[in-house]
């Protein structure tokens, strides 16, 4: 019952105020039982929390909870009790109470009960859970094998001809090996995705399958687009013209055929520009078979000896057709291509085929070496401003394309100066710039300059021979001109077989091979073959994977129009692909809490290198604590966290002090470099600790 009232008056602005307050004044609850599963936690750690209490008055009470760090669930209870549980925050003051829980009666009056918690700042503790892919941020390269233990994946290159793909971002570089040809040569690559991006391809809905992609024909005169701007052939106007690839046209003149209208080729006319245009030749017919005479136009003429300034586009190179220059403001930027060398002459002569050559060759040595001053160019054939190694050496043996991303296709493709003819029973035919729907030729293209693709498709020159497979070599068998069937006395047998074959390299590029320059490879006595190309033209470049592993391999061409003698060893490159990196990213191991710095993180990790590793291959590690972006309320994905690096060798432990950039959130990366193909790299454990403080 409530205590009796005691009545009051006052007196206001002439009003009087009349009020009853109780005899004796309200008490606030009594708080009866205060419970606390623990008192010391790790970063993290959650402690349960509990409170009990009643009103002296009965009043109805109720609870309400506070924390100045940590965190704090939904609170469960009844009309007397409250609990909860509470979680540590990566840091905590000396002394610390930050968690409160607030009882209040019906009449306004409260009781507190404060709780006293120590985060410990241990960097023993290992915050690093067992490998499983979704415990990181980034993967890249990698499998998980079990909960121990993580492994750089065998990603290895894709090698056919007609889809050269590297699954990761690698290092590659192209090695000079021979040359057995009277014509002159350069070789580069295209990516295949600036071609689709141009408009170059038709890819029938299959963009991540280039295997049925054709080449398109967007101004529907016959002739494909990429050959049109090869040549600069299509009319300057009218329905179907095209840009003019490269600064200014050297020559004006036209002609027609089958109805359309087209630019003569520069790169088949002389100084002069004299038109060479030919209406219903009569040539004989280059598809396989009898090779009978038929009508067909011609355009463009062979050089002569002294051909001046004619055969040219005017480029950065002037046999070289722009479209495949580096871009340069002499094509003006319109250049797609990567050069690696721009002459692969190795002969006891200074000079190039009639002078046609894209460079000059100023060496009489046959050393394995290319007879100009590689180094002066660029990884993409461009000049530059310093030489780093003058004159020729042993370095310009090689060309560093530096990295290559992972996932772009590669076309190679070797542009040749030399003179062309037409003798389909000789396997020598000129290109095919248009074809009827009979696969028959009606226009063909006569220029010293030519252009072989390492996609066959895209070659211009018809197969006379039609025969499957195209060539059928043995590689580890030396080449010997005479050996034209398996039947010669000269051809080898395959190994584990009673098959024979010609061979495919001559004595000296075997002997070169297996040098320390070249990695000392020994070819095997094994079969490789060339696969016709399904659309009826000539393949040019025969592809062999060498050595122990899987990231060299040799290419070696076929330098004539219509496949000549077939040999595909006019000229060889090995190309290298090293640092294949693999990588991962960690998720945060580390609670988010602003007020906190770490500024000390402990690694430990174990770690291991297979007997196929060599001394270019490598682990790589760094920590972070700043591997998110916070804005007060959210945090998010840093892509470009504060790198600290991981010194420490082998298993051994390292405290790395990162207080130079204070942060909140740890994570840890890793790069495996693997320097070839059976290197096999091993992470067996990571054991991350961590030291924080709270920011003042």
């Amino acid at each position: 019952m409530s205590p009796n009232p005691v009545w009051l008056q006052a007196f206001l602005a002439g009003s009087a105020l009349s009020f009853a307050v109780p005899a004796h004044a309200a008490e606030p609850p009594r708080i009866t039982t205060v419970t606390q599963t623990a008192v010391s936690l790790e970063a993290g750690g959650s402690s349960r929390l509990g409170v009990q209490a009643l009103d002296p008055q009965g009043s109805p009470l109720t609870f309400s909870w506070s924390a100045t760090a940590g965190s704090l669930t939904s609170p469960l209870g009844n009309a007397t009790t409250s609990r909860l549980y509470w979680t540590a925050p990566t840091c905590l003051a000396e002394g610390s109470a930050p968690v409160m829980a607030t009882v209040t009666n019906g009449h306004g009056l409260s009781a507190t009960a404060s709780f006293d918690f120590s985060v410990a700042r241990d960097l023993s503790v290992d915050h690093q859970p067992p490998f499983t892919s979704w415990g990181f941020e980034q993967t890249e390269g990698v499998g998980f094998y079990s909960p121990s233990m993580i492994e750089a994946e065998d990603l290895r290159v894709h090698i056919p001809a007609e889809r050269i793909r590297l699954d990761v971002d690698q290092r590659v570089s192209v090695t000079y090996v021979s040359e057995g040809s009277h014509a002159s040569s350069a070789l580069g690559f295209l990516y295949y995705d600036d071609l689709l991006r141009l408009g170059y391809l038709d890819v029938h809905d299959t963009y991540e399958d280039s295997s049925d992609d054709t080449l398109a024909d967007r101004n529907g005169n016959g002739i494909a687009d990429l050959h049109e701007d090869l040549y600069n052939l299509a009319p300057r106007t009218g329905l179907q013209a095209r840009r003019y690839i490269g600064a200014v046209p050297r020559c004006p003149a036209q002609f027609t055929s089958g109805g359309f209208t087209y630019s003569q080729p520069e790169l088949a006319l002389n100084a002069n520009c004299t038109p060479a245009f030919q209406s219903s030749a009569r040539l004989e017919d280059a598809r396989p078979g009898l090779h009978p005479l038929i009508d067909v136009d011609v355009v463009g003429s062979n050089a002569p000896q002294t051909p001046g300034q004619g055969y040219s586009d005017r480029g950065l190179f002037a046999r070289i057709p722009n479209l495949l220059e580096p871009a340069h403001e002499l094509n003006r930027f319109q250049g797609l291509g990567h050069l690696a060398f721009l002459l692969a002459d190795d002969d006891a002569d200074r000079s190039t085929f009639q002078q046609l050559g894209a460079v000059s060759d100023v060496s009489a040595a046959s050393d394995g070496i290319p007879d100009y001053d590689v180094s002066a160019y660029d990884s993409s054939g461009a000049p530059r401003a310093v030489n780093p190694d003058p004159g020729i050496s042993a370095l310009d043996r090689t060309v560093d394309l530096g990295v290559i991303q992972g996932g772009r296709e590669l076309v190679f493709f070797l542009v040749v100066v030399q003179e062309e003819e037409h003798d389909p029973a000789s396997n020598r035919a000129y290109p095919c710039l248009r074809k009827q729907a009979s696969g028959r030729c009606a226009l063909h293209l006569k220029t010293p300059v030519s252009v072989f693709f390492s996609k066959a498709k895209w070659n211009l020159d018809q197969d006379p021979l039609g025969r499957t497979p195209v060539a059928h070599r043995n590689i580890g068998c030396t080449y010997q001109e005479a050996c034209q069937s398996p039947s010669s006395p000269s051809a080898c047998t395959v190994a584990g077989t009673n098959q024979k074959l010609c061979g495919w390299l001559d004595p000296v590029t075997l002997a070169r091979l297996d040098t320390p320059a070249y990695g000392n490879i020994v070819l095997p006595q094994d079969a490789e073959s060339v696969a016709p190309s399904g659309n009826g033209n000539m393949p040019h470049l025969m592809m062999r994977t060498v050595g122990p592993n899987q990231g060299r391999w040799l290419m070696g061409f076929e330098d004539s129009n219509g496949g000549g003698d077939r040999d595909f060893n006019d000229v060889v490159f090995r190309v290298n692909t090293e640092g294949r990196f693999s990588y991962l990213r960690s998720k945060v191991l580390s609670v988010a809490d602003p007020a906190c710095a770490i500024s000390r993180v402990r690694f430990r990790k174990v770690d291991s290198m297979g007997p196929g590793c060599d001394d270019s291959a490598s682990f790589a590690y760094a920590v972070a604590t700043d591997c998110q972006v916070c804005d007060g309320t959210h945090c998010s994905f840093n892509p470009k966290p504060t790198w600290h690096p991981v010194t420490a060798p082998g298993t051994q432990e390292t405290i790395i002090d990162v207080s130079s950039s204070p942060g909140h959130q740890v994570c840890w990366e890793a790069r495996l470099k693997t320097g070839w193909f059976d290197c096999r790299l091993r992470i067996h454990e990571v054991d991350v600790g961590f030291e924080a403080a709270p920011v003042e």
